[in-house]
């Protein structure tokens, strides 16, 4: 009896210490499955000095994601699919995270601003572009390309899912490796039981309230963190 107490008081430790990335017992309480996660050697071998942030786009509105857009474009009082707005919020999400990291970052909109007078507009003219034209342009040691593969409000009568993915892929720009690439989803479910009219009343108001937009906003930043909580980090800087 006291080692079970004294394993759950340990438990109980570990779990309040700080973390930026989700253990196994979070995905499994919060019904929030694995993603997939590479790290190349060289990353911690030979880590850029310099990377730069690129465009995102979002997949969200483009046949993706398309039966959550009502409920989406309510919830943001939009007219139309913001694929664009989202995109870079996500972007500056991500940014703001990777920027307490020792590497030296160059600002979204010091490389927009470059991009621009390149003529450059498109994220698939970025995907397309070699490493030696990413050296010529921006200078850094590697690129950090982005999608959001999902920005989701799922409701159903007591049940609510808000879920946010992101994939995420480091190029470096001296060899055109692959030195990380990040591909997840974060999602929070809300379920209320409802035993008489009131507590159904109470339930219907809980999980209403949990679709709001601030919600999804944290949901975007937990993800951006988790993110480059698994970036290693550079030894002796």
């Amino acid at each position: 009896m006291k080692r079970i107490l004294i394993l759950f008081l340990l438990f109980s430790v570990v779990s309040c210490a700080p973390r930026k990335t989700k253990t196994t017992v979070d995905r499994i309480y919060e019904l929030d499955p694995w993603g997939s996660l590479y790290i190349n050697p060289a990353l911690i071998s030979r880590p850029p000095k310099r990377i730069a942030v690129l465009p995102f786009k979002s997949l969200v509105g483009e046949g993706k994601v398309e039966w959550s857009q009502q409920i989406l474009l309510g919830l943001r009082n939009k007219e139309k699919p913001a694929s664009e707005e989202l995109a870079q919020e996500m972007r500056m999400a991500f940014f703001g995270q990777l920027s307490q990291l020792p590497f030296e970052e160059m600002h979204p909109n010091k490389i927009d601003a470059l991009l621009k007078e390149k003529g450059i507009f498109s994220w698939d003219a970025l995907k397309a572009m070699k490493p030696a034209q990413f050296r010529s342009l921006l200078p850094v040691e590697a690129v950090v390309f982005g999608e959001v593969t999902h920005f989701d409000y799922i409701y159903g009568f007591l049940y609510t899912q808000l879920a946010v993915g992101l994939r995420l892929e480091m190029i470096s720009t001296t060899t055109g490796e692959v030195l990380w690439r990040f591909d997840d989803t974060r999602r929070d479910h809300t379920l209320r039981v409802a035993l008489d009219p009131i507590s159904l009343a109470v339930g219907l108001f809980q999980a209403g309230f949990s679709l709001r937009p601030i919600n999804m906003t944290r949901s975007m930043d937990e993800i951006c963190r988790e993110a480059v909580g698994h970036i290693p980090v550079p030894s002796g800087r």
